[in-house]
């Protein structure tokens, strides 16, 4: 028997969004590329303290929706919904000391809720004053 762990390093996307305005309430629809960093582990059960490992970066794509809400002129809230997209890769491990590749499929896919809040600063903020 076999344990297979999987360790997401990083997530990085490039998005653009496309909404409607309703007063101070902006809904929206994004989508775009996004990228990845995992690291993964196979331990074998029966022999433990041996385990091989591998590691990539994989390209996908992402899409999302969301609302924003302008709370004061310089300061709004949103939450956002975000579906990543990696697909199946064959991945390959490297059996040490032998020669040999063990290669595995592993689909990558994610499911990633944000909510945060806004600061404006700058010219046509209510923060800076000229």
């Amino acid at each position: 028997m076999t344990t297979i762990q999987s360790k997401a390093k990083w997530l990085a996307s490039v998005t653009g969004r496309v909404g409607y305005a309703w007063d101070r309430f902006l809904g929206y629809v994004k989508g775009g590329g996004a990228w990845e960093g995992d690291d993964y582990n196979w331990y074998l059960t029966a022999a433990p303290g041996l385990g091989i490992a591998a590691s990539e970066t994989r390209g996908g794509w992402t899409v999302g929706i969301g609302g924003e809400y302008a709370f004061t002129d310089w300061i709004t809230g949103f939450v956002e919904y975000d579906y990543y997209g990696f697909g199946t890769r064959t991945v390959g491990f490297p059996v040490v000391g032998t020669g040999v590749v063990a290669n595995l499929d592993i689909k990558e896919n994610k499911s990633v809720v944000k909510a945060g809040i806004n600061f404006k600063f700058g010219p046509g903020s209510s923060v800076v004053r000229y």
